[in-house]
């Protein structure tokens, strides 16, 4: 039986705003192809595009810890289809340095487990002076995966993403 923190995050996969970033190319969940086998709940895959950058992928993988999905913010790191595991360093993104795309996608920080951002569950736990300094990033139950991937998104996606 699903537990309702995947019935949530289904039904947010299953919504308007998810199905038209999909529809985009924005991101999607990552398919049979690369991930013959669901993991099981509470991780799930899904990818995001990629600006077009020489060598670079135009997609990036990530794998998400859901557990206790909107009420808890989700954590994450960069996943490699081909390995099925943590993408190394080498082949993750790279920013300008000391961008705010640097700055998220670090990976000098927690070895490079989660992201450095407010919506991420590690980070956040780490920083309470986020939720004051940055109210409109600090996740909320009223959040959804799509916000999370717009967010992201909009990073990759930004002139200070670099590429590999």
């Amino acid at each position: 039986m699903d537990k309702p923190d995947q019935r949530l995050f289904e039904a947010d996969v299953a919504s308007a705003e998810f199905r038209v970033g999909a529809l985009k190319g924005y991101w999607g969940l990552a398919g049979a192809d690369v991930l013959p086998d669901q993991l099981a709940w509470s991780a799930r895959i899904l990818w995001m595009a990629a600006a077009s950058r020489p060598n670079a992928p135009d997609r990036f993988y990530v794998q998400l810890d859901l557990s206790n999905y909107r009420t808890v913010p989700p954590t994450s790191t960069f996943w490699d289809p081909s390995t099925k595991a943590t993408l190394e360093f080498a082949k993750r993104p790279k920013g300008r340095p000391d961008s705010r795309f640097a700055k998220v996608f670090r990976t000098d920080w927690e070895g490079g487990r989660a992201f450095y951002h407010p919506y991420d569950r590690v980070a956040a736990q780490g920083h309470p002076d986020w939720a004051k300094d940055q109210p409109s990033l600090v996740w909320d139950s009223n959040h959804t995966i799509v916000d999370y991937l717009e967010e992201f998104h909009s990073l990759l996606n930004c002139g200070d993403y670099l590429g590999l």
